[in-house]
C-alpha cells in the first residue's frame, strides 16, 4: 500500500489579475505543513493564463507563493501539466508570513516573460 501523504495534487486553477492560484484536491492546513518538509507537487490540470503570472498554492490560511530554487517567483508559463515537481516548504523566511514553497526541479523557462536573446561571436583580428 502506498501513501500519498506527501503528495499535493492540483486539480483546479484560478487565475486572478495578480497571480495563478493552484487549488489542491484536499485542503492544506498550516498544521499539515512542516518546516523544511519535502512534497511532490503534481499538476493534474493545465495552468493557463493570458499573461505570465506568479504562482501560489492555496491553503486554509491563505495563498503561499511558489519560488524557484534561486528564490525567485515561479510564473505560470514555467509549469507543465502531468509533471511531478519536487518542492520543499519553509516558514522561517520573514518576507512571507505563511511561508513559501520552493521548487527543486529545473523549470521550463528561466524568466517570467518571453525574451529574445541573440548571441554574438567575437572576431579575432590577426
Amino acid at each position: 500500500m502506498t501513501c500519498n501523504c506527501n503528495t499535493i495534487y492540483i486539480t483546479s486553477v484560478t487565475t486572478t489579475s495578480t497571480g495563478v492560484i493552484l487549488i489542491p484536491n484536499r485542503t492544506i492546513t498550516q498544521t499539515n505543513l512542516t518546516n523544511i518538509g519535502k512534497y511532490n507537487l503534481i499538476l493534474a490540470c493545465g495552468v493557463k493564463a493570458t499573461a505570465s503570472l506568479p504562482v501560489y498554492i492555496q491553503t486554509s490560511a491563505g495563498n503561499i507563493p511558489v519560488l524557484c530554487k534561486f528564490g525567485n517567483q515561479v510564473y505560470s508559463n514555467q509549469l507543465q501539466k502531468r509533471y511531478r515537481y519536487c518542492i520543499g516548504y519553509g516558514n522561517n523566511n520573514t518576507s512571507y508570513t505563511l511561508g513559501q514553497f520552493v521548487v527543486f526541479n529545473s523549470l521550463d523557462c528561466a524568466c517570467p516573460s518571453v525574451v529574445s536573446v541573440t548571441s554574438s561571436k567575437q572576431v579575432k583580428n590577426e
